[in-house]
C-alpha cells in the first residue's frame, strides 16, 4: 500500500503559517479513507436464522408456536410426499400409500405417536418412520410444551389482574385502602335487590393480595361479584381495561400518596371522560384547597369528600349529644332508614308544613329545587313550587309515598321555651389533626364558661402545638400526662367532668397501636368514673379499626365512632346518590341545619299521641322532626309510622332538624 501522508509531514504552504492548535483540531486526510477500508462483515445463513429465531423468542411465546406448528405440518408433508413418491413398501406391514394425502396421515401419525412405526415391515420404511418419530419428539413435543408454557402465562397474568373487565353498569373503586372493605360491605347491601351486581376494584396492590384481604372482610357479598385488577388509577389505558366508562359510578380513594393520587385519577378520569358525562365521580380529598379546586374544574360533576373534616363533624356531634353517632350511621349506611329524593307534584302549592304530615312512613327534612340547590329544613311557610322534589328519611324508597295532605292537630307541650343549659367541663385525652376540628365544633354548641381540658401524652404530641384559635365559647387548658392508668386517674379525679372524650393520636401511631391505647384508656377512666356510680360520665371513644368497637364496648365506652367507617359509609352513600352531597354539606356546615335532640316536653306532654302530632309540633317551631330517644333504654326510634302512638316522659328526647341561628 501506498505511504498515507498526513497533516504533520506535509509541507506548509508559502505565507501560510499553521499553528499547533490547528494541526491538532483538523483531522487528517486519510481518516476518511481509513474508516472506509474496514471490513463489513457478511452474517451466514445459521447466524440469520438464529438471530430471526432470537427475535422471534423475544416477541413471546405466541410467534414461536406458529413457527413451530408450520414446521412441524411440514415434516408431516415431506415424509408423506416421501411416503407416496418413493413407493416405499411395508407401512404398517401393508402396501405403498395409494396418494399423498394418506402418506402425509400416516407420517402425521408418526409424529403424534412414537410407538405407530412398530407395525412398519421392511427397513427402509421403519428408518423413515423413526426419523419422523424423532423430529416428532423434538419439534412436536416443543409445540406442545410451548402452547402448555403459554397457558401458563396467560393464567399467570389473570392472577396479576391485568384482563380487562367486561361488567357493565357496576361501581369502580379506584386506589386500595383499608377503608374498601367497609366501602364493599355497603355497595353489596345496595345491591341485595339487584340479580347482576359488581364492583370492581382497580389498585396498585397486587390482585392476589386484594381478594384476600376482601374475602377475609367481606365474607358474603351476595348478588355482587367483587372483581380486583392491579393497575394504577392514574394512567388512562388501565381506566379502560376496568371499563369505566360503562361503569355507574367511580369512587376516587386518597391511597398511597394521598390528596396527589386522587388528583391524578381524577385527571386520569378526565383523559378518557373530558365533560364528566359517564359515571358518577365521588373523590376523597382531604385539603379544602384541592377540593374546591376539583369541584371548580369539574363544574361541580365531581363530588368531594374531606374524610377529617367528616369525621371531626360527627365526632363532635356524637360528643354533644349521646345517640346521635347512632342516627347519623343510620343515615350514612345502607342498612336501615336512607336518605331519598322525590317528586310529587300533588303538593305543589302546599307548605312545607303540610308536607311533613303527608307521608306515613317516610320522614321529610327538606326540599330540593329545581335549580339544584337543596334547603334543609326550610321554613314551615315554603310553598312548594313545581320542580320540587321533597328530601325524607325512608326505609326504602317503595315506602316513600305521599298519603295525602291532612290537618293534624300538634300536641300541646309541657315546655313553651327551651331550658337554660349549664356551662360543661369536658376532658379530652389523646390529640390528633381532628382535635382542632372538635373543639371548634363542641364550642359551637357550648354555652359561655364552657372549660375543655386536653390531655396529652408529650412523647407524642407536643403540649405546645395544641391550639385552637379562635374559640368563642369556650376555655382551652392542656395538660401533659403519659396517660399511664395511675397518672390519668389522678388527673381526672382531682376534676368535676361532665364528660370525656377519647382521640387516637392517629398522626403518631399505627392503627393498631391507636387503639390500643385508646382500650387502655377507656379502662383508666372507667376506673375513675365506674358506670352507674354517683360520679358517672359518659365517654366518647374514637376506634380506628372496626375490629376494635366489641372491645371498646367492653372498655366502657358509652358511644363511639370508628373514622374510617364514617368515610367509607359516605363514600358508598354518594357513590349511589351524589345529590346526597349538598344534603351532608348543610348538615355538617357550621352555618346550616343540625341534627339534635331537644326536651320531649318541648312537644309533647304526658298524654299518648299519634307521632303526627309531635311532627306538628315541631312545625310550628320550624323543626323537622324524625323520631324519638328513649332516655330509660338509649334506644333511637328513627322515622316512625305517622300513625304510631307516642307516649313520653321528661326525661325523653325528641329528634330534629333544626336551622342554626
Amino acid at each position: 500500500m501506498g505511504e498515507i501522508k498526513t497533516a504533520t509531514n506535509r509541507p506548509a504552504r508559502p505565507g501560510k503559517a499553521v499553528s499547533r492548535r490547528n494541526r491538532m483540531a483538523r483531522p487528517a486526510p486519510g481518516a476518511h479513507a481509513v474508516r472506509r477500508q474496514r471490513p463489513v462483515l457478511t452474517p451466514t445463513f445459521s447466524q440469520k436464522l438464529r438471530y430471526r429465531f432470537d427475535n422471534a423468542l423475544a416477541k413471546g411465546p405466541t410467534v414461536v408456536i406458529g413457527w413451530l406448528a408450520a414446521l412441524t405440518f411440514g415434516i408431516f408433508v415431506v415424509f408423506g410426499i416421501i411416503f407416496w413418491a418413493f413407493r416405499v413398501d411395508g407401512i404398517n406391514g401393508g402396501p405403498p400409500v395409494p396418494n399423498p394425502v394418506e402418506g402425509v396421515w400416516q407420517a402425521m401419525l408418526r409424529v403424534v405417536d412414537a410407538g405407530t412405526f412398530a407395525g412398519d415391515a421392511d427397513w427402509p420404511v421403519r428408518l423413515l418412520s423413526f426419523v419422523v418419530t424423532l423430529a416428532g419428539i423434538f419439534i412436536a413435543g416443543s409445540l406442545i410444551g410451548l402452547i402448555a408454557n403459554g397457558v401458563d402465562q396467560r393464567i399467570e397474568g389473570l392472577r396479576k389482574g391485568r384482563s380487562d373487565v367486561l361488567e357493565t353498569g357496576h361501581t369502580v373503586v379506584l386506589g386500595w385502602s383499608p377503608r374498601i372493605a367497609a366501602i364493599v360491605t355497603e355497595l353489596v347491601i345496595a345491591n341485595s335487590s339487584e340479580k347482576d351486581a359488581a364492583v370492581v376494584i382497580l389498585g396498585a396492590e397486587d390482585k392476589t393480595t386484594m381478594e384476600d384481604a376482601l374475602s377475609a372482610a367481606v365474607r358474603d357479598t351476595g348478588s355482587t361479584r367483587v372483581v380486583c385488577r392491579s393497575g394504577s388509577p392514574a394512567k388512562a389505558d388501565d381506566l379502560r381495561m376496568v371499563n369505566l366508562l360503562g361503569a355507574r359510578s367511580v369512587i376516587v380513594m386518597a391511597a398511597g400518596s394521598g390528596d396527589a393520587d386522587a388528583i391524578k385519577a381524577v385527571l386520569a378520569i378526565k383523559t378518557i371522560d373530558p365533560d364528566f358525562r359517564g359515571p358518577r365521580v365521588v373523590a376523597e380529598i382531604a385539603d379544602p384547597v384541592y377540593a374546591a379546586s376539583i369541584q371548580t374544574l369539574t363544574d361541580q360533576k365531581v363530588v368531594t369528600v374531606n374524610s377529617d373534616h367528616v369525621i371531626a363533624e360527627i365526632t363532635a356531634q356524637s360528643c354533644r349529644q349521646s345517640g346521635l353517632s347512632q342516627v347519623l350511621r343510620d343515615l350514612l349506611d345502607f342498612d336501615g332508614d336512607e336518605v331519598y329524593f322525590a317528586p310529587f307534584p300533588e303538593l305543589t302549592g302546599h307548605t312545607y308544613a303540610d308536607a311533613l304530615t303527608a307521608f306515613e312512613s317516610a320522614s321529610l327534612l327538606g326540599l330540593a329545587h329545581a335549580d339544584g340547590s337543596v334547603e334543609v329544613n326550610p321554613p314551615g311557610t315554603r310553598v312548594l313550587v313545581e320542580g320540587d322534589e321533597v328530601i325524607a328519611v325512608a326505609e326504602d324508597d317503595s315506602t316513600f309515598t305521599c298519603t295525602g295532605v291532612r290537618a293534624v292537630e300538634p300536641a300541646l307541650p309541657l315546655l313553651a321555651t327551651d331550658e337554660v343549659l349549664p356551662p360543661t367541663h369536658l376532658v379530652v385525652v389523646g390529640w390528633s389533626v381532628l382535635g382542632p376540628k372538635v373543639v371548634r365544633e363542641i364550642d359551637q354548641f357550648a354555652v359561655e364558661g364552657t372549660v375543655v381540658d386536653v390531655v396529652v401524652d408529650p412523647s407524642l404530641v407536643d403540649p405546645a402545638d395544641v391550639v385552637v384559635p379562635d374559640l368563642r365559647h369556650s376555655e382551652l387548658r392542656v395538660f401533659a400526662s403519659t396517660a399511664g392508668p395511675e397518672e390519668l386517674a389522678a388527673l381526672v379525679a382531682d376534676q368535676t367532668y361532665d364528660q370525656g372524650i377519647v382521640l387516637s393520636y392517629r398522626d403518631a401511631v399505627e392503627a393498631a397501636d391507636g387503639d390500643a391505647r385508646t382500650l387502655l384508656t377507656l379502662l383508666a377512666l372507667r376506673r375513675v368514673w365506674p358506670a352507674g356510680g354517683d360520679r358517672a360520665v359518659r365517654i366518647v371513644a374514637e376506634v380506628l379499626e372496626r375490629d376494635d368497637v366489641e372491645l371498646a364496648q367492653a372498655g366502657g365506652v358509652d358511644d363511639w365512632i370508628v373514622s374510617d367507617e364514617v368515610t367509607s359509609l359516605m363514600l358508598a352513600q354518594l357513590s349511589e346518590r351524589t345529590e346526597l352531597a349538598q344534603v351532608f354539606l348543610d348538615l355538617f356546615s357550621p352555618d346550616g341545619a343540625r341534627l339534635t335532640f331537644r326536651p320531649a316536653h318541648r312537644y309533647v306532654g304526658t298524654e299518648a299521641v299519634p307521632f303526627a302530632s309531635v311532627v306538628a309540633a315541631g312545625a310550628l317551631r320550624d323543626e323537622s322532626v324524625l323520631g324519638w330517644r328513649v332516655a330509660a333504654t338509649g334506644s333511637v326510634h328513627l322515622n316512625p309510622p305517622k300513625s304510631t302512638a307516642v307516649s313520653l316522659v321528661a326525661e325523653d328526647q325528641v329528634l330534629v332538624v333544626e336551622s342554626r341561628g
